[in-house]
């Protein structure tokens, strides 16, 4: 058991004489997807405040590689599922002795209980009770769905078993609320949304060059971006009924096994650019996101093209659509039985000079520099109700 740090009570904010030390658990810390993104945020948020910092991760953005302490994360190289059931087992030996940081802080569901504080991106269970986590036919399919009911099974059991001295960080309050539905209320839980990329306008000049290079030409009118893939939890499915009949309106898609979408149907056309790795040219060439996800427990392709001042429109399945519109940087589509409508909503937004500003507004609001505040204050608190003495070994060694 470790001596707590030394606390300055006149030093304000960071008045720890000896820093705090927090150990980040999360397979890839980076530019690796916005579950990475998030991570990295965090590991700046707190070497920002001059805490020491350690990160248990396969992958490491090289903006942190020398500035943290890396616990190289070992990911065997088998299946999803075996990827999934054993990374408990290499977690914690990359881990090491847990009683040499202050707070374990943790992204993955198979070390919750071992957690101070756990942020929560996912539930499969909600995705699989909307009949959309499974993706491909055939043979594929059923590899497929295999995989992901072991999965499922296994993160029911860690949720279900969820340790009371574990603080929840849902990302959104759908989140939350279904958690709470599935696996009992956490005695502590708060929803801490993430936060969103540097701010940028698009100009004119930018969005033509983007259309030029994306499409070949600088094409007028009106262009929906959609990043989803063919996933069926992204609800591609609902964007091509949804615009079949639109004569005015392109649709430009991206993501997995996109370039299998079949566009030739659409009236106004569109173009698929399968996987793509940078978003700022996507973000740029389109006038509006199409975010029509059957579960997002967030979204953090809205706040993306928000901070590129592209406003969003979204499903109430998305857990960033009530911030998107109280916000005014989006609208919420619910009427699926009425495709006709989505054309309409498109329009709307991509007219709409107040929405493309409010959305800048909303990135904005929820910058770097705000989350990092906001994070800070919550591990500060978590450190002041453990006494910084007490450390998760195991479920019983937590404080509560």
């Amino acid at each position: 058991m470790r001596v707590a740090p030394r606390v300055d009570e006149a030093a304000g904010e960071n008045r720890y004489v000896v820093s705090p030390h927090v150990c980040i658990i999360s397979e890839a810390t980076g530019p690796y997807g916005a579950i990475g993104r998030v991570a990295h945020a965090e590991a700046e948020a707190l070497l920002g405040a001059a805490w020491r910092v350690s990160v248990v991760a396969h992958e490491l953005a090289p903006s942190l590689v020398g500035r943290v302490t890396w616990r190289k994360l070992f990911v065997p190289p088998v299946g999803f599922a075996g990827k999934w059931l054993t990374g408990r087992r290499w977690i914690t030996r990359a881990l090491g002795d847990p009683s040499q940081y202050d707070l374990i802080h943790g992204h993955q569901p198979q070390i919750a209980d071992l957690c101070h504080t756990y942020r929560c991106h996912f539930l499969t269970r909600v995705a699989h009770e909307r009949s959309c986590l499974v993706n491909g036919r055939g043979l594929r399919g059923v590899v497929d769905r295999a995989q992901k009911s072991l999965v499922l099974r296994a993160e029911d059991r860690f949720y279900r078993n969820w340790n009371p001295s574990t603080w929840a960080l849902f990302n959104s309050s759908l989140t939350r609320d279904h958690f709470v539905r599935l696996y009992g209320k956490p005695r502590h839980g708060d929803v801490m949304l993430y936060p969103a990329p540097p701010v940028h306008e698009v100009t004119d000049v930018e969005r033509s060059a983007a259309r030029r290079k994306l499409l070949g030409e600088d094409r007028p009118g009106i262009i929906a971006g959609y990043l989803g893939g063919m996933h069926e939890r992204k609800g591609y499915r609902r964007v091509l009924d949804g615009l079949r009949a639109e004569r005015d309106i392109f649709l430009l898609a991206a993501g997995w096994n996109s370039e299998r979408l079949d566009l030739s149907r659409l009236a106004g056309g569109g173009k698929s650019l399968g996987v793509i790795s940078d978003t700022s040219e996507f973000y740029a060439a389109i006038d509006v996101l199409l975010l029509p996800s059957v579960f997002e427990p967030f979204g953090y392709v809205a706040m993306e093209a928000a901070a590129r001042s592209v406003p969003t429109i979204a499903t109430p399945e998305v857990g960033a659509t009530p911030h998107l519109v109280e916000s005014g940087a989006g609208v919420s589509w619910t009427s699926f039985a009425h495709p006709l409508e989505l054309g309409q909503l498109v329009r709307r937004a991509a007219k709409d000079e107040a929405m493309r500003s409010a959305a800048l507004a909303w990135a904005t609001q929820r910058s770097a520099e705000v989350h990092a505040r906001e994070f800070i204050a919550t591990l500060t608190r978590r450190l002041e109700s453990l006494g910084v003495t007490r450390h998760a070994t195991e479920r019983s060694a937590v404080s509560a």
